[in-house]
């Protein structure tokens, strides 16, 4: 499944919708404006066992009560494998609201799909879904970064403590290290970390 995603040639959708004739409408509009309809689903039953298995570029959602379940699944989706999900709902209870966008919903709309409307409601979507994905992995990076210049600070420490060398060449001496057993400069950092007996809180 995941491979016939990588070879599509226009974004591939799952609609979830549990109003018949809308739904069909819906699709031909989708159609139409050059998406491709993967699946259709008349209830979000077996939601997650349905996204893993055709891998949808973006999940469109509208159905009249969705349930816990249905979050839990999107929850899933989201952390392992992320795409873009609009929701269509009348649901206005706001913790309700704050779990769906928590569950992984890029567009949460108190409004029911509209075939007219769709398009440019799913463009806007895939773009902040993008934006979104930017921003987490740049965070991502710098807290791997920061965490790296940590336990590379710690192994200096060490290196300088017992060693009685300076900052310089306690770097120095790391860089050799990483160099010589084809070692990340962290990766290196860690060794001599372990080797002298002292664990890390940020070598996970």
């Amino acid at each position: 499944a995941e491979a016939k995603r990588l070879l599509r040639e226009s974004p591939g959708i799952m609609l979830v919708d549990d109003h018949v004739e809308r739904s069909a409408s819906v699709e031909e509009k989708l159609r139409d404006s050059g998406f491709e309809v993967i699946s259709r689903l008349p209830s979000a039953t077996g939601l997650l066992f349905q996204i893993e298995q055709h891998q949808p570029d973006l999940v469109l959602i509208d159905i009249q009560s969705p349930g816990r379940d249905v979050l839990e699944s999107l929850s899933v989706v989201n952390h392992h494998n992320p795409r873009p999900v609009v929701m269509f709902s009348h649901e206005e209870d706001p913790a309700f609201i704050e779990q769906a966008v928590d569950a992984g919903v890029t567009a949460y709309l108190m409004d029911e799909l509209n075939p007219d409307r769709v398009k440019p409601v799913i463009d806007l979507a895939i773009a902040q879904f993008k934006s979104y994905q930017s921003l987490r992995k740049a965070l991502d990076d710098a807290r791997t970064k920061l965490a790296s210049q940590s336990v590379i600070e710690e192994a200096k420490q060490l290196l300088m403590a017992q060693r009685g060398i300076s900052e310089d060449k306690a770097h120095k001496t790391l860089r050799t290290l990483s160099m010589d057993t084809n070692q990340s400069l962290p990766e290196a950092a860690r060794s001599v970390i372990n080797i002298l007996g002292k664990p890390s809180n940020n070598a996970r």
